[in-house]
């Protein structure tokens, strides 16, 4: 495929639209006001437009104002009719954004809570997987959305049936800009909307590794304590201890190991805890590994439920534990074996 440099440029000038009108965090009135501004004065010339758009929509005394002058300043005599129908389009797709990110985000955390119901083992691999879920599926939803809102052919009217936003209007004027400027509507507010998602997913994203761990500490024992170094090492930094029938145990939390099981790799003799776990979902645990581990003494393994019963070196050695048995009563039965 060859992109012709008009085709090129016309779609830059959309993005770089699409970015200024976010920098200028305008309110949903607002897009509205700047909206009809333009609508209703674009028999204006362009210096007359821009001069009368500088006075409404943003003050001079709003942090934003130099990001809206310089969406203003984009436009000139040459590039005028088609900075109005580019920032006409916008203000659409940006009042449309926050709409399409709470319904993929609802829908799912929907999908995301049925699955974690149905999963009671924080450190199975299965329950990592469906954590994954989340945030990939509201990337995948979102996508299906702008698809769905951008699509000039589809021959239905709502892209969302909860919400029952009709977008006839802004196909319509989808299909105008496309065929007048070559615009590719779809892909350019996918990199917006993928950026929005991103920043979506950082703050609502699923639960850690490593706070699940936590989590099924705090239901073993009632002193669990994070980031605690050693005593006798101070070096040596475990990522939890927890007490539980008076004896103090360190915990290395490690989702995935590549070289890292060899971190706090000091004979429990040397240290101020009675045991060492450390915690992983196993699937990058090889025998050589576990071998290097297990010459520790005082050191145990817990790996994923499903992990541990596709090893049999996992099920031949009493020191790993299935993420399954990793509470009160194992370990209780566990460290009147070893400890």
């Amino acid at each position: 495929m060859e992109v012709e440099e008009i085709e090129y440029k016309n779609n830059l000038l959309f993005y770089t639209i699409l970015k200024n009108l976010i920098k200028c965090k305008l309110s949903e009135n607002k897009m509205i006001m700047l909206a009809q501004l333009i609508d209703e004065n674009i028999s204006l010339s362009a210096t007359q437009l821009i001069e009368l758009l500088k006075g409404n929509v943003v003050k001079e005394d709003v942090k934003t104002y130099d990001d809206y002058v310089t969406l203003l300043n984009l436009c000139n005599e040459d590039n005028y009719g088609m900075w109005c129908d580019l920032v006409l389009l916008s203000l659409e797709l940006l009042l449309a954004k926050n709409l399409i990110l709470e319904e993929s985000k609802a829908y799912a955390r929907s999908q995301y809570n049925e699955s974690i119901d149905s999963n009671n083992d924080r450190l199975s691999f299965n329950y990592d997987m469906v954590n994954l879920e989340f945030p990939y599926g509201q990337r995948v939803i979102s996508a299906l959305l702008v698809y769905a809102l951008t699509d000039v052919k589809r021959d239905y009217e709502f892209v969302l049936v909860s919400s029952g936003r009709t977008i006839k209007d802004m196909n319509k004027r989808i299909e105008e800009v496309t065929s007048k400027y070559k615009i590719n509507a779809n892909n350019i507010f996918m990199i917006i909307m993928d950026e929005s998602i991103n920043q979506s997913i950082i703050s609502t994203a699923g639960s850690t590794y490593e706070s699940r761990v936590e989590g099924v500490l705090r239901s073993i024992s009632e002193n669990v304590r994070c980031r605690v170094h050693d005593k006798f090492i101070p070096s040596v930094e475990y990522d939890y201890t927890f007490e539980l029938d008076g004896k103090i145990y360190g915990v290395s939390a490690k989702r995935t190991l590549r070289e890292r099981y060899k971190q706090n790799f000091e004979d429990v003799n040397q240290l101020s805890v009675d045991a060492m776990f450390l915690v992983t979902l196993g699937i990058d645990l090889n025998p050589e590994k576990l071998n290097n581990i297990m010459q520790r003494h005082g050191y145990f393994v817990v790996v994923a439920q499903e992990v541990y019963e596709a090893q049999d070196y996992f099920k031949n050695n009493k020191r790993v534990i299935s993420s399954k048995n990793f509470n009160t009563e194992y370990l209780r039965k566990l460290f009147a074996k070893f400890i």
